[in-house]
């Protein structure tokens, strides 16, 4: 499921419709938190939210790797570059935390940037 929902995020920075999708990896209630940003709740809001988020990049791209801590739970450590709209360049590594429910839809999914690494 991670997998698919990073692919999707990339993605959508040059198709922005492409998160239409992401209730194929979300389920309806899930919460998503990058940093010590507030809470997004809810498919229409988590959808809202990254709309906003890569609406600035012209170009993304993650490589990953996923660690399955329990059946329910992984922990991906991710690298992610990217060019915004007027040219610049950024990059940030870190972690994110996922919780998966039955189906493997991601119920919670938490991003730790490098200065939260300890914090989830």
């Amino acid at each position: 499921m991670v997998d698919r929902y990073i692919t999707l995020v990339d993605r959508a920075v040059h198709e922005p419709q492409a998160l239409q999708e992401l209730g194929s990896v979300f389920a309806p209630g899930a919460i998503v938190q990058f940093g010590d940003v507030p809470p997004v709740t809810g498919l229409a809001d988590i959808t809202e939210f990254y709309r906003r988020f890569y609406s600035d990049m012209a170009d993304c791209k993650h490589v990953w790797t996923t660690t399955a801590l329990d059946e329910r739970t992984l922990e991906v450590r991710f690298i992610a570059a990217w060019r915004m709209l007027d040219g610049q360049l950024a990059s940030q590594g870190g972690t994110e935390h996922v919780t998966v429910d039955d189906s493997g839809l991601i119920t919670n999914l938490r991003v730790l940037g490098p200065e939260t690494q300890e914090a989830g």
